[in-house]
């Protein structure tokens, strides 16, 4: 292995849409990636990466392995990272993938977002790269920093006057203008994705904003305006769109494919990348799939009490079509007729990987995935235990998936260091054989012989002391 690849990437945004392929790609790559994430008010940040290990694993089949994880929050001051978080990142980490931001479109006075983490947050991030000796970074932005402009759109472009369509687009013109005002970064590469839609394969999403949105606001009235001969081409009407204009959609695993490749190949580094399609989707396609899906589940519900009938006989056409004009308000500059985003810089680098077509079946699938998960995504998951504390021994030790880790075992004492070693031996295996070990359902060298643990790096007498170690960690972690 590289030396490079010894060092982490720090990526931030991991929890999020495009974050969680970014961390599967990268991962699979076999670059070691460290995130940084926040607690919520329901979970550690160590447990909303199992979560979403999990979902991998749910959803698609995949595992993934698992990351460092640092405990912190962009809009704190250093991240919110503690000095000894900040002294691992200042010695594991040469480059940061600033993925993490707010995707509100209008301001809002309770926490100051979409401000407070796309432009403070940024300049936060900043902070911590430059007290941590990083001078490499890739920004996540949006091909919507062009704000209402028309016709072509640069690469090369960002502030020439333009007038911006909401509090999104302003805060992420101000972020992409920090970084590239940051004196001090060697290597700036910025991704401009336009509006990033589900995985492509599966479907999956765990936001439902923009694309979404008009399917959420149609859903529960549904079967309002159907008795009321509300067509949805009256909405389109209501929200001044003939059904013409263009939405450059994009899904997420193909964003995060391209992503992955040019991060990963230090020639393409320094440039900045429209993540567009070259073919967009027409708001007529989307009116139609919407339409044909929401009806088709209201056959289906045919039968069930649906809220939609008693609104059927509470409000007028008229109130209808101004009730979904006014919760649409917010999106109108979103809904749009897209620019064109020429893509130049992503065309020479990543020639072999075009933008897919998104046809009727992905939308379908797209579409089919929100609304069978009533657009939300919190799965309840029973906390396994954690295997996060150990005595030190001298090796590496990586298990995968939910309630795995990244450790380095270290010579006497019971602190934990996070994150593999630079050289020495170092343990593979899933968390569930570890969990079996700890259990002592199962013994290293069983597990060993049967091929579920592997040993990479050192000589054959480190990696033969590792696994004697290992035996001996888990020994006293049985005690």
């Amino acid at each position: 292995m590289a030396l490079e690849e010894n060092r982490y990437l720090l990526l931030t945004g991991a929890t999020g849409l495009l974050g969680r392929s970014l961390l599967r790609d990268l991962s699979w790559a076999g670059r070691r990636v460290a995130v940084l994430v926040r607690r919520n008010r329901a979970a550690t940040a160590a447990e909303r990466v199992d979560d979403l290990l999990s979902d991998w694993l749910e959803v698609a089949g995949e595992q993934i392995a698992m990351p460092v994880v640092l405990e912190g929050d962009i809009s704190s001051p250093d991240c919110g990272l503690s000095p000894e978080a900040i002294e691992w990142v200042r010695s594991n980490v040469d480059e940061v993938i600033h993925s993490a931001a707010s995707l509100s479109f209008d301001f809002r006075e309770a926490d100051g977002e979409p401000y407070r983490s796309n432009v403070e947050g940024t300049r936060h991030m900043l902070a911590l790269c430059e007290r941590a000796g990083i001078k490499k970074l890739h920004h996540v932005s949006t091909a919507y920093v062009c704000g209402l402009r028309e016709g072509v759109i640069r690469e090369d472009e960002l502030d020439v006057g333009q007038q911006s369509g909401n509090d999104y687009e302003k805060s992420k013109i101000q972020s992409e203008q920090s970084v590239r005002a940051a004196g001090f970064l060697e290597t700036l590469t910025v991704h401009r994705p336009s509006v990033i839609v589900g995985d492509l394969v599966t479907g999956f999403t765990n936001t439902f904003h923009g694309f979404y949105r008009p399917l959420r606001i149609l859903q529960p009235v549904l079967a309002a305006l159907v008795e009321n001969a509300v067509s949805d081409v009256a909405l389109l009407d209501e929200l001044g769109m003939d059904g013409s204009e263009k939405k450059n959609l994009v899904p997420a695993d193909w964003v995060s494919a391209v992503m992955a490749r040019i991060i990963l190949d230090p020639s393409l580094h320094g440039t900045t990348y429209h993540l567009t399609s070259t073919s967009p989707t027409s708001v007529d396609q989307l009116r139609q799939v919407f339409s044909d899906l929401l009806l088709e589940r209201r056959e289906q519900d045919r039968g069930r009490q649906l809220g939609g009938e008693g609104a059927a006989r509470l409000f007028s056409s008229d109130v209808l079509k101004k009730t979904f004009s006014d919760q649409m308000r917010t999106y109108s500059a979103y809904w749009k007729d897209d620019p064109t985003f020429d893509a130049s810089h992503r065309d020479r680098a990543v020639p072999d990987l075009p933008c897919p077509l998104l046809d009727e079946t992905a939308l379908r699938r797209l579409c089919g995935f929100a609304l069978e998960h009533n657009f939300t995504w919190a799965p309840k998951r029973e906390r396994q235990a954690s295997i996060r504390d150990c005595p030190q021994q001298g090796f590496g030790l990586s298990a995968s998936g939910s309630g795995g880790g990244q450790w380095t075992i270290g010579e006497g004492g019971r602190s934990l260091h996070i994150g593999l070693p630079a050289s020495s031996a170092v343990i593979y295996l899933s968390a569930e054989t570890l969990g079996g070990l700890l259990s002592g359902a199962l013994d290293v060298q069983q597990v060993r012989a049967s091929g579920r643990m592997a040993i990479e790096g050192g000589g054959n007498e480190q990696r033969e002391a590792a696994v004697d170690g290992f035996a001996s960690v888990l020994a006293s972690a049985r005690q």
